[in-house]
């Protein structure tokens, strides 16, 4: 796995092997700290060329409804120029912050991602290789 972002909040990595970025959420992030992850998620598909992505929301936390609407709307555009095709979410037990992520990427399905749900990062991860 090659590190391209690690902070407080996030990591974002690549797997060459899988031909995909690789994030995690660390601890729930602000508004701004949600935004800036994914635009910088966004960054690495670019700069890695590559339209997949797996995401550990485990420790994402609830996400705002304002955060969802623009993730669904304004990020997942900007996503899409870039290649963005495929997603594989590693979702929480914790059934307050799975509806939230379920909630926000299902209005992104409904925009053609082929999208897969997850409870560990290796499943993921071969998903997303198939």
């Amino acid at each position: 796995m090659r590190e391209y972002l690690k902070n407080e909040v996030l990591t974002i990595g690549y797997n060459e092997a899988a031909l995909s970025v690789v994030s995690k959420w660390i601890v729930t992030p602000t508004s701004a700290e949600f935004r800036e992850g994914l635009d910088a998620m966004l960054a690495a598909m670019k700069k890695f060329n590559t339209g997949k992505l797996v995401v550990d929301t485990t420790f994402l936390g609830a996400i705002h409804p304002d955060d969802q609407q623009w993730s669904a709307n304004d990020w997942y555009k900007k996503a899409r120029e870039v290649g963005y095709n495929r997603i594989a979410l590693i979702v929480p037990t914790d059934i307050f912050t799975k509806m939230s992520v379920e909630e926000t990427i299902g209005s992104v399905q409904e925009q053609a991602v082929d999208m897969g749900y997850f409870d560990n990062i290796d499943s993921a991860v071969e998903w997303i290789m198939r």
